[in-house]
């Protein structure tokens, strides 16, 4: 009866919510995208200020040991040391003694002169006697004086018995049977190499070594165990490139680390700092806590936010969706309520309003079409009273004058149960079995006006069917049609069939006759006007009268079908609903 479109493809809540989550997400990865870039930053700002400190480190020690390099080679040509080398039998006593004692005074000048020195001592062959800078020591083995050889050669710093020394040998440049002269040996301090490379990464869990490039010695800054040292030494070595300096980025016992490095040609030695990669994120851990936090908060603004929407928004709406859908499907007793003072509580009092309205409408729409209905029905009454009252009257006046007394007080007795048929205005609805004896009535008046000129064959009414209520007036003006329209100029063998077929709860009622009037135009211009709109301004005449009083009552599926007759006239088919119950029901719910 009425539609309301409900059809949609995604509700309103869906959109508001996934609008609110793009924001959120846009939000929230804004926020990543900055965490990550600092994170990079601060990274980058560590590596920098981290390979700044080695580089200063390197610089310092190659300064430092490159200096001591330097004043060892010096002291092969010290005085006193050239005169203990070569001709000690020439000195006195007190010559002697006064050039030790010079000796020693160089000694820990050049000791104190550096950080890194430990002790500083000269092996003199000649007067098999050791000088150290804290006064006479045992002389180095033969091992150790080849070791400070390979110093004076080829390596600043050489290894030996876990001691790590930079040595100078004379003469220089030594070949096989040449007698030692002298040999200095500067001993370096492991423990304050140790204390200086802490000092490269004074905060934190960062660690440094200085390792040979050779793999001779290295010194760590924190004590590991054997294995430790082994492993970290040989994975340094084995990914330690030829670039003078650069950064790592290694796992350690499933952590991952850091290196940083720098070389040094001087020294041919390597000054390496690692680190967890994680410390570098240290300054870091407050603003991912609140990162974390942050998160948390949107996903509970979304939550909050969502059965906000829902019970502020999509519940009111999809209540009032409900509701039409009930109107769209006929029932016009919803009503809805609504405790809030928003504008829903609008929608909803107007939505009661309208179907109150609708209520009326259908109401007075129902109403009209039945006044409609009685009125069609009155001015069939009115239009078929005159014209056959006309045409009995002079077939009864002609059977008088013959005269047919018989034939008169048949035809008297036909016409007064017609005419009292006819004028009983008590229901709009009669029996179909009433309805049938009225036709009967004036098929048996009409055979005394066409005499021999037309054969009327009615089937039986069946059993089932008699009792059943329809409007009046809706068979006598069929056959009636078939009288006037179809066999009108018929001389002779004119032919009129009523046959009732029942099909599930409908009654279909055939009318056939033989005339020649009703040609194919006029059948298809019949046709239009019984398919025509109920609105349209046609006049509701004759049959037009029936089919629109018949659909008015069963509904637009039932009333009169119009089509050419095997006998070769007018074929009309009547259908009608054999259920009670469409009675009550108003039009538009029938349909």
């Amino acid at each position: 009866m009425f539609s309301i479109s409900a059809n949609y493809r995604v509700s309103i809540f869906p959109k508001l919510f996934l609008s609110f989550v793009f924001i959120i997400a846009s939000l929230y990865f804004l926020n990543v995208t900055m965490n990550q870039a600092s994170m990079g930053t601060i990274r980058t700002g560590i590596e920098d200020s981290l390979t700044s400190r080695v580089h200063f480190y390197n610089s310092t020690l190659v300064t430092d040991l490159k200096r001591v390099i330097q004043l060892k080679t010096e002291y092969l040509y010290d005085k006193d040391l050239m005169e203990l080398s070569f001709i000690p039998e020439q000195m006195s006593d007190y010559q002697f003694a006064e050039a030790v004692l010079r000796i020693r005074t160089r000694l820990s000048l050049l000791e104190t002169s550096s950080l890194y020195i430990e002790n500083v001592n000269v092996h003199i062959p000649l007067i098999d006697r050791t000088i150290s800078s804290k006064g006479y020591v045992d002389s180095p083995p033969a091992e150790e004086l080849n070791a400070l050889q390979d110093s004076n050669y080829s390596h600043p710093i050489v290894a030996w018995n876990n001691r790590l020394l930079i040595g100078a040998l004379s003469p220089e440049n030594m070949i096989e049977d040449t007698d030692l002269l002298m040999a200095i040996k500067i001993q370096l301090s492991r423990d304050k190499i140790r204390q200086s490379l802490k000092e490269i990464n004074n905060a934190g869990d960062g660690k440094a070594v200085l390792l040979d490039n050779q793999g001779a010695w290295a010194v760590f800054s924190e004590n590991l165990s054997v294995e430790e040292e082994q492993g970290l030494l040989a994975q340094l070595r084995m990914e330690i490139g030829d670039e003078p300096q650069g950064t790592l980025y290694r796992k350690i016992n499933g952590d991952n680390y850091i290196f940083i490095y720098e070389r040094s040609a001087v020294l041919d030695a390597t000054t390496v700092v690692y680190f967890p990669e994680n410390e570098i994120l240290a300054p870091l851990k407050t603003h991912r806590l609140w990162f974390w936090w942050f998160s948390l908060l949107s996903i509970g603004v979304v939550l909050a936010f969502s059965v906000w929407t829902y019970r502020l928004i999509h519940r009111p709406i999809h209540k009032l969706v409900r509701a039409f859908r009930k109107v769209e499907e006929g029932d016009l007793s919803v009503a809805l309520s609504s405790r809030q003072g928003d504008e829903f509580r609008y929608l909803y009092t107007q939505f009661n309003v309208m179907v109150s309205k609708l209520n009326v409408l259908v109401k007075e729409v129902y109403e009209q079409k039945i006044r409609s209905q009685r009125a069609e029905l009155k001015q069939l009454q009115s239009q078929v009273n005159p014209h056959f009252l006309y045409n009995s009257y002079f077939v009864l006046y002609r059977l008088a004058k013959i005269p047919d007394v018989d034939n008169v007080l048949r035809m008297a007795r036909h016409l007064g149960e017609y005419f009292r048929f006819i004028t009983r205005s008590r229901s709009d609805e009669v029996t179909l079995e009433e309805e049938f004896k009225h036709t009967l009535a004036y098929i048996q008046i009409q055979m005394y006006r066409f005499d021999q000129r037309v054969e009327t064959y009615c089937e039986e009414l069946p059993e089932a069917c008699k009792s059943i209520s329809v409007p009046r007036l809706i068979l006598q003006p069929i056959v009636e049609n078939a009288y006037e329209h179809g066999l009108r100029e018929t001389v002779s063998g004119g032919l009129v069939r009523m046959a009732f077929q029942q099909l599930d709860q409908d009654l279909i009622i055939i009318f056939e006759d033989n005339g020649s009037e009703m040609t194919d135009e006029k059948i298809a211009e019949l046709h239009d006007l019984l398919h025509a709109k109920a609105d349209d301004a046609i006049e509701t005449t004759g049959i037009l009268n029936v089919h629109r009083r018949l659909q008015l009552k069963y509904g637009s599926s039932y009333g009169l079908s119009v089509s050419r007759a095997q006998i070769g006239g007018l074929r009309i088919e009547m259908r009608i609903g054999l259920d009670q119950d469409s009675e009550s029901m108003p039009p538009g719910q029938r349909m």
